[in-house]
């Protein structure tokens, strides 16, 4: 115990130093000690959401618990804020309350110093977080091997933070309050679709739960019981795990955290004493087996059931939100892209007038709890908000993004994602981010440029501003000045941006040549290439639909960014048109790709064409 102690102490006084010398004043900085009534008179700001991410992930880190895992439990708790509104410590309630962005409720109600602390130092607040976690993780259940590393075996630490009772059991659950929740699985749905800023900071990862089955009927699991790991296993951002520190405070009194063994490194061999490999110097080197690309086409009998298929590839177990747009025309749409991967949400075609049927169907499935509609009521009508009301996506489960024209909507977009107040009074801002690093801009009289950049932007959560040829309509000019990017994209040539749209942009925001880069070709699949060029050794998968048409690549787009993938506009004859389409295509293959999809069916992207596309990689 003496040795405990000692710990806290140094922790403690580590704390200060660090925070005395690296954070800013009044927002993770250790304060000292005060009374509860002088608490509550200070007022504080939250720190940034990078600032929390950082923090989220340096912690998460030294306590070796999965980041994705941590930046859940604290979204799910508070929303990532320690304060409220009025910038005061976030409370739970007026009685021993649960404080601060972990909700933190395991302290001795007289220990007036660590209450303080947790109210008031985020960072510290994080900290006994993790340390809760781990303790929760020690004396709970182990699952597989105990590998902190595997997602999947936090489920029941999951279950013990909020309470290791009955109540988080799902059979108990479904028995008493069907339908409802427990508190893991709400964790692991914010994991699976992160919404809003979240979006920026967690990639969505479908952690394999422990089956409902195999869990008790009520009650808890036994502490000695042994538990397989479910599942497809998936994998969190560990390093080779080291032994944990003790933690600095030990509120909840039960079982210590387990430090595990300190694991020696194995033998390495000596390389001297294998045995030399023997090349025959006039042997011929072999050649390099050719790579082999999965192709999967997606596609219906039109580009509304299309959308479907995407969506339902990309999100199999549902989606907590999804994007609807106009199915016949691109202006409203063509800017979503980044909005729904910031949503975490595929895209849906329907008509103007009605809700299609088949979208009704695949709503169904996908059981959103929220529903974007992209555009005012002339791209998406008030019939189609009142079917979806009568389906049970009430008004307040709908948000629409929208504006007096396509400028106007693309910058409502943006400034939705941004959490900034919008132009006009018809758009709803949802408050996501709070900082954006770049846009992309591309002319708003037609599709393919912006759809060039859509899946990039769309992984990137950076928005796509429209402008005309010769002159920057002023909501974009508005939007820009907003959000003050640090680098902005033209994507086409000066036909379709002109040098005097770029020197009006350079001037009014006062960027410097580095921080305004052209992206452009001689045709829209030479735009095309040079988006490759830029950024496609960035992607996990490659995506393929016409470049003739819009609907398969803005739907695919929202499919792509889900995929950390980039959609490549196809022209309808041969590739070999396009020398410079060609060959960075020929240069995504050099990139850890294995998997492409081809959106569309056979009328616009050929089995041909596929072949074609096979004898580049």
């Amino acid at each position: 115990m003496l040795r405990r102690q000692v710990y806290a102490c140094v922790m403690i006084c580590t704390l200060l130093v660090s925070q005395a010398f690296n954070h800013p004043a009044n927002i993770y900085a250790a304060v000292e000690p005060k009374t509860i009534a002088q608490v509550a008179s200070d007022t504080y700001v939250n720190p940034s959401y990078d600032e929390i991410n950082q923090l989220m992930e340096k912690i998460a880190k030294e306590k070796q618990i999965p980041s994705v895992i941590l930046k859940a439990i604290a979204f799910k708790e508070s929303s990532w804020r320690q304060f409220d509104k009025n910038g005061q410590p976030l409370l739970s309630r007026p009685d021993h309350p649960a404080i601060g962005i972990m909700q933190i409720a395991t302290y001795n109600d007289n220990d007036v110093e660590t209450i303080n602390k947790l109210k008031t130092d985020i960072e510290f607040n994080i900290r006994m977080g993790a340390d809760l976690l781990n303790e929760k993780f020690a004396f709970t259940p182990t699952i597989g091997d105990g590998d902190r590393n595997k997602l999947e075996n936090w489920y029941f630490a999951l279950w013990a933070y909020n309470i290791w009772s009955d109540r988080n059991n799902p059979n108990s659950l479904a028995a008493t309050n069907p339908g409802t929740l427990s508190y893991q699985e709400k964790v692991l749905r914010i994991i699976a679709y992160p919404e809003g800023f979240l979006a920026r900071y967690i990639d969505p990862v479908q952690i394999t739960p422990i089956p409902a089955e195999l869990l008790p009927a009520s009650g808890i699991p036994a502490k000695g019981s042994v538990w397989a790991t479910p599942e497809p296993v998936h994998y969190g951002d560990l390093e080779e795990e080291e032994a944990l520190p003790e933690p600095s405070q030990d509120p909840v009194q039960q079982d210590p955290i387990h430090e595990d063994p300190v694991q020696e490194d194995p033998a390495q061999q000596d390389p001297a004493q294998q045995e030399p490999i023997q090349q025959d110097p006039v042997q011929e080197k072999p050649e390099k087996e050719p790579k082999t690309l999965e192709f999967t086409r997606l596609a219906g009998s039109n580009r509304i059931e299309t959308a479907i298929e995407q969506a339902l590839e990309g999100w199999p177990n549902g989606a907590g939100t999804v994007v609807l747009a106009r199915a016949d025309r691109f202006p409203d749409a063509l800017a979503g892209v980044p909005l729904a991967a910031l949503y975490g949400a595929p895209i849906l075609l329907t008509g103007s007038k009605s809700l299609d049927p088949k979208v009704e169907e695949a709503l169904q499935t996908l059981k959103p709890s929220k529903v974007v509609l992209l555009g005012g009521e002339g791209a998406l009508s008030q019939e189609i908000a009142a079917r979806l009301a009568a389906l049970g996506w009430s008004e307040d489960r709908q948000i629409r993004v929208s504006g007096a024209n396509r400028y106007a909507t693309a910058a409502n977009i943006a400034l939705t994602m941004a959490g900034k107040p919008i132009l006009d009074k018809e758009a709803s801002s949802t408050g996501t981010t709070s900082s954006l690093e770049a846009v992309a801009i591309a002319t708003g009289s037609n599709f393919p440029d912006a759809l060039s950049i859509a899946s990039i932007a769309g992984n990137k959560k950076m928005p796509i501003l429209l402008t005309e040829p010769n002159k920057l309509p002023q909501e974009t000019l508005t939007v820009l000045k907003t959000l003050k990017p640090q680098q902005i994209y033209l994507i086409g040539g000066e036909g379709v941006i002109s040098s005097t749209v770029q020197a009006q942009i350079q001037e009014e925001l006062g960027l410097t040549s580095d921080r305004l880069q052209r992206l452009a070709g001689d045709s829209r699949y030479d735009t095309m290439a040079a988006v490759l060029e830029t950024f496609a050794g960035e992607s996990k998968a490659l995506c393929f639909a016409t470049g003739q048409e819009f609907p398969d690549a803005l739907a695919g787009a929202a499919l792509a960014a889900r995929l950390q993938a980039t959609v490549i506009l196809l022209p309808q004859g041969s590739v070999e048109k396009y020398p410079r389409l060609k060959e960075a295509i020929s240069q995504c293959s050099m990139a850890a790709v294995t998997k492409a999809y081809i959106f569309g069916g056979e009328g616009v992207v050929s089995e041909e064409r596929i072949q074609e596309l096979k004898s580049l990689f």
